[in-house]
This record gives structure tokens, sequence and C-alpha cells, in this order.
């Protein structure tokens, strides 16, 4: 798996770290405003009035430092699993589609869910997303990464309390926002093996 990642798969694993890090410590240490009240976290109201920033933004930011640090933990075993298939373009563009999936999510399909902060439903897309590409390139541990996923999600529905990590945490466990991450993670896999099948398909016409 290492043998396979180039310097240019860690930069946009880099970049997400060091501007969710950044924010961290700016809110954390040096802001007197609070995270919640920011204008850079995901507010109901203020994204309808025309803060078309946050719909971005509320993803590389936390309420304190576990969520912070749960979050790129997450991130870092995302690096581990599938940075091989990240460029900084396609990093780039699944982070902001993704992004903007779940805060069209949360605004459209969670009303309850007046403010956001946190990257952990993008990770979760990010995660279906190299499921796919696993399956897709004939990995078997795909197929025990796409199950630990359903599981994941089912129980958070169903079944878990979120009492422990709210209280962590600060805040309310946006398990909404995993949900979409995963489904807009999925459609983004999908549409990725089927740009990929559609370029060998250019690429053998060419060769005959």
């Amino acid at each position: 798996m290492f043998a396979n990642l180039h310097r240019t798969h860690n930069i946009p694993y880099l970049l997400a770290f060091l501007t969710s890090t950044l924010l961290y410590l700016w809110y954390g240490f040096v802001s007197d405003v609070s995270v919640s009240d920011s204008a850079l976290s995901f507010h109901r109201e203020q994204a309808r009035s025309g803060s078309w920033w946050q719909w971005i933004s509320a993803h590389f930011m936390h309420t304190n430092f576990f969520h912070y640090a749960l979050n790129m933990i997450g991130l870092a075993l995302l690096w581990i699993l599938h940075a091989e298939y990240a460029s900084v373009k396609s990093f780039g563009i699944n982070f902001l589609v993704l992004a903007l999936g779940i805060s069209l999510g949360i605004y459209y399909f969670s009303p309850t869910l007046t403010w956001y902060v946190g990257m952990s439903g993008v990770l979760h897309g990010i995660f279906a997303w190299g499921i796919v590409i696993d399956l897709y390139r004939k990995r078997k541990s795909g197929y025990l990464l796409l199950i630990g996923l359903v599981i994941k999600l089912v129980n958070e529905r169903f079944f878990a309390s979120s009492t422990f990590m709210a209280e962590l945490i600060e805040a309310g466990v946006a398990i909404d926002a995993h949900l979409y991450g995963a489904v807009v993670g999925l459609g983004l896999g999908v549409i990725n093996v089927i740009y990929d099948r559609h370029q060998r398909a250019q690429n053998c016409s060419k060769v005959k």
C-alpha cells in the first residue's frame, strides 16, 4: 500500500490537516469568538441569507480538542487506506462536493440542526468513495470496509447512544451528516468508476 504512494498523494491530506489545525488553534487559543458564534461555522439562517462560504468552511471547524483530534485521526486513517487513489485535484473536488452535499442535506433534510461544524461527514464520504474504488479494483478488503461502514451507519441511526461522544466534543453528534457524506461519497465513487471505464474504452479504441 505505502509503496504505491507518491509524494503528491500526501498533499491534499496535509492541506486538510493544516487548515483544520490552524482554525482550531485560532479559535481555541487566540480569538475571543467561540466556534458556535464564528462566521465560519454553518448557521442555517446565515447560510440562507448570503453567508455562502459557511457551506464549505464549517467542515474545517471543530468544537474542541477532542472533536478536532478524533477527526484528524480519522483523516490519518483514510490516508493510510486510500491515499494512493487521491490526487490534489480529485481530493479537492471530492472534498468540495462532499462539503456542499452534506450542507445541503442538513439544510433541506435536517431542519432541527440549526448549526454545524466538523469534518466527520466529509470523512465518511471520502471513506465511502475509497471503498467504491477498492471494489472496482477487486480488492477484497473493500467488501469488509463496506460492511463496516453500513454497520456503523445503521448502528448510529437506530441503536447507538451518542451521549458520551456528545459530552466529549461538547456538541450533539450530527449522525445525519455521516449518512449524507456516505451517500454522496458512494455517488462520487460510482462517477469515478464510470469515468475511468470511459477513459479506458477511449484509449482502447485509439490503439485499434
